[in-house]
């Protein structure tokens, strides 16, 4: 098996091949976007495209420009059986490993605790991945509230309340002694998907326990799936397996519970998932870093975020009527803040979306905040012509040449520090 390494976001060059498009992984990703990928049985994390704020072309996994590909904005390990590509951070040295996702990851996720095995750049394998997204993807689901379906059930007492099991009744109840053999359907908290979940925390419990009890929220969801699923056994699990990929959870109102299901049965069975015909199948796992990289700000500095989603506030465009949202990552005051994990920023579509937060917030000042790895600080982009006001890039310096993941943690800390002072 040849295995390849690339970087993100930059042009892709692999040994051996003279028209990159060949490769038979890229022949078959390039150009598709992640959410025509998620539909297709490549796990992508988030699971929810709709969190990712720029649904263009950064999240593509391989973009042709002219007559080259370039990965995007994402990172990941994707193999064909025969070939291996892994895409690691631009930030990461060639015979390191990919300190700042792990980084990232580590603060995103919350966990305090890493085995450093899972997110090596050289070591991390497929199932490695699988499992230590698996406390993220259960706490997402979660939020639902337990999982409850209808189940059926088969009874044989005096409480009748289902139809009579004729053929379990004489063979148990003869000579009647009063009870009576019948099934009933009823919701239930113990069913195939709680117990698909059990299974898989029991399996991660034997070589990654940390995962699970590293932090308050996970450990107690863990709790409760233990305790709805009394009827758990070790010898049901290739049942149970089997009927969750039979029976994929179709309902829109818990589509973390399909992803959550999905992950569970590739960590259960160490089969890869994936896109393409069943002789030449792509399977992998795909991080969109950009995603990661807003949310690691957020978690870094607090500042107010907007979004999508229910619970964060957003912009109008206008005020009268109100409408037209509009959706700057963050603010500072009234200076909008934009993440850019990409290298260059788009001097049309940037420019304008930044120009926009600026006019409604009134604001003097907007920045873009980009992650680098030679430059530091603010700096002046431009001052705009009409009503005014100073756009600007942050670039947030990312260590490099750190011989041990512990020496990165306390050059980035640093970092951090210096970003949350930013004045307006």
């Amino acid at each position: 098996m040849r295995s390849f390494v690339l970087k993100d976001n930059n042009e892709v060059q692999l040994d051996g091949y003279e028209e990159v498009k060949e490769h038979p992984i890229i022949n078959h990703l390039v150009d598709k976007n992640l959410s025509e990928l998620e539909q297709d049985g490549i796990i992508i994390f988030p699971q929810q495209l709709s969190d990712s704020v720029d649904l263009t072309n950064e999240n593509l996994i391989f973009e042709t420009r002219s007559k080259e590909v370039w990965t995007g904005n994402v990172v990941g390990l994707l193999s064909d059986g025969e070939d291996d590509i892994r895409i690691t951070s631009r930030f990461t040295e060639d015979s390191s490993e990919d300190y700042f996702l792990r980084h990232m990851l580590q603060t995103v996720l919350n966990y305090n605790v890493i085995n450093t095995k899972i997110l090596s750049s050289k070591e991390t394998s497929y199932y490695d991945l699988l499992v230590f997204l698996f406390p993220y993807y259960l706490n997402q689901a979660m939020k639902k509230g337990l999982y409850k379906e209808y189940v059926t059930r088969d009874y044989n007492d005096a409480n009748i309340k289902g139809p009579i099991d004729i053929a379990r009744h004489l063979k148990q109840n003869v000579p009647f002694m009063g009870s009576i053999a019948y099934r009933a359907r009823e919701f239930s908290y113990d069913n195939s998907i709680t117990q698909l979940i059990r299974h898989t925390i029991e399996k991660t419990q034997q070589n990654y326990d940390m995962l699970l009890f590293n932090e308050s929220v996970t450990k107690e969801h863990v709790r409760s799936i233990k305790q709805a699923t009394s009827s758990y056994s070790r010898v049901n699990r290739d049942v149970v397996i089997q009927k969750n990929i039979e029976n994929l959870v179709k309902h829109g109102y818990y589509e973390e519970y399909t992803a959550l299901q999905t992950l569970c049965i590739s960590i259960l069975t160490e089969q890869k998932v994936g896109f393409g015909r069943d002789d030449k199948r792509v399977n992998g796992i795909i991080i969109d870093v950009s995603w990661l990289w807003e949310e690691y700000i957020w978690k870094v500095t607090d500042w107010k975020h907007y979004g999508r989603k229910t619970h964060l506030p957003h912009l109008n465009l206008f005020s009268d009527p109100k409408g037209a949202p509009r959706y700057p990552d963050f603010s500072l005051g009234k200076m909008p803040i934009d993440t850019k994990y990409k290298k260059k920023l788009d001097t049309r579509n940037d420019y304008n979306q930044m120009t926009t937060y600026m006019h409604i917030m009134s604001a003097e000042k907007g920045i873009f905040l980009q992650p680098s790895i030679n430059e530091s600080g603010k700096k002046l982009i431009g001052k705009l012509a009409g009503l005014g006001g100073k756009m600007f890039t942050y670039k947030f310096k990312v260590p490099q040449y750190c011989v041990t993941f512990e020496e990165f943690q306390e050059k980035i800390k640093e970092v951090e520090s210096t970003l949350k002072s930013l004045k307006l």
